[in-house]
């Protein structure tokens, strides 16, 4: 059975202070293989250290995990709730530095051969500031040099098309109206062809999504003159990219919405051979103002290996979120980079990546689907 590695994506590390501060820090990871791919939904030992002085410094405390990947190949665990015989709350965050030690084990065991070694910086050390004093009694008026309060202390400017009246205090507080007509905001636009575009009257801010145009399906072919028979490669899936931006009415963008890829052409027999099979083509990236969305690369034709290969999905996004399919000759958009995703918007799937040839089925090859871009109107 072929070994698993695996590699950590990211940690984050967080601790949070209440009225009490819970004993316990908050570590996720991202387990991938040694080719880069998702360790998904196995199971995963785990052992964390903290280390105080430096990144080779004393061990004070050490507990192990096991724990499952999710589908995106997620970890998290709570440092402070694993198998131990130390003690969490006994750590003296007063007296760092102290850094984060993570070994994992990606069969599950305690063969711990991946590590990652990091400085905890001032987050973790609200865990400390429960037991920090500051001699203030919790009585705001006991505070000295406390600053005015009636209202006056606040500066309101209105702006284009805003009335403010009052004055702040109790008696005449503050109160904004808009002149305009008001009303609700535009639904939301589709568009699915390069233009500018205007932004219409009222509008001020706005969510951009984008699809970048899929890879179109290679032609099938005859590897070299062996005579083996290659299917063409499946086009890559567009890449995803979304984000927010403040706008102003009758502001323009330019947007560049990526074609789909063209289909390759499957290859003709002319003895002793087949000739002819060409690659499909790759799709186009999309564009809306600074927000980019990769297109997929075109599958490749036939005659290129022995085996058929398939292009690869668009990643290099740009974007407050960016995504693609993790196979990429998929159209469900299942990876993500960034914030999380919370809008799905027209388009859940990817633009659709093109089918490859085959002369066994005597099927021609597809082309790419193209890409798009979805606004939605915030505020």
């Amino acid at each position: 059975m072929k070994k698993l590695s695996a590699i950590l994506s990211f940690m984050i590390v967080t601790a949070c202070l209440l009225a009490q501060s819970p004993q316990k820090l908050s570590y996720q990871a991202v387990v991938r293989n040694s080719l880069g791919k998702l360790v998904q939904n196995t199971s995963v030992g785990i052992r964390i250290s903290i280390l105080q002085g430096s990144s080779g410094g004393t061990v004070v405390y050490t507990e192990t995990h096991v724990v499952s990947t999710n589908v995106n190949g997620l970890v998290a665990v709570e440092i402070g709730g694993g198998t131990t015989t130390g003690n969490f709350s006994a750590i003296d965050w007063a007296n760092g530095p102290y850094f984060l030690k993570s070994e994992t084990d990606p069969a599950g065991g305690t063969s711990y051969g991946i590590t990652g070694v990091s400085q905890l910086l001032s987050v973790p050390y609200a865990l400390h500031a429960q037991t920090a004093g500051n001699g203030f009694s919790g009585n705001y008026n006991d505070l000295t040099n406390k600053p005015v309060t009636d209202g006056s202390e606040t500066k309101i400017v209105a702006g284009s098309n805003i009335v403010v009246t009052g004055t702040g205090t109790t008696a005449a507080p503050y109160v904004i109206n808009a002149t305009g007509g008001g009303g609700t905001l535009p639904g939301k636009t589709t568009i699915t062809t390069s233009q500018t575009w205007t932004v219409p009257m009222s509008v001020s801010k706005i969510r951009v999504e984008l699809w970048g145009g899929a890879g179109g399906g290679g032609g099938a072919g005859a590897y070299s003159y062996s005579y083996i028979l290659n299917d063409g490669g499946d086009g890559g899936s567009g890449g995803y990219a979304q984000q927010e931006i403040n706008v102003v009415p009758n502001q323009q963008f330019n947007v560049v919405v990526g074609t789909g890829g063209a289909a390759g052409n499957n290859a003709y027999y002319s003895y002793p051979n087949y000739y002819g099979d060409t690659d499909g083509g790759n799709g186009g990236d999309s564009w809306f103002g600074p927000v980019k969305a990769a297109g997929g690369s075109g599958g490749k034709k036939g005659s290129y290996a022995w085996y058929t290969v398939n292009g690869t999905a668009g990643t290099a996004s740009i974007g407050q979120v960016t995504g693609y399919a993790s196979n990429s000759q998929s159209n469900t958009l299942d990876v993500f980079i960034g914030l999380v995703r919370s809008y799905l918007s027209d388009r859940f799937f990817t633009s659709k990546p093109g089918k490859g040839g085959s002369l066994q089925s005597y099927s021609n090859p597809t082309a790419g689907e193209g890409g798009a871009a979805v606004i939605t109107f915030v505020e």
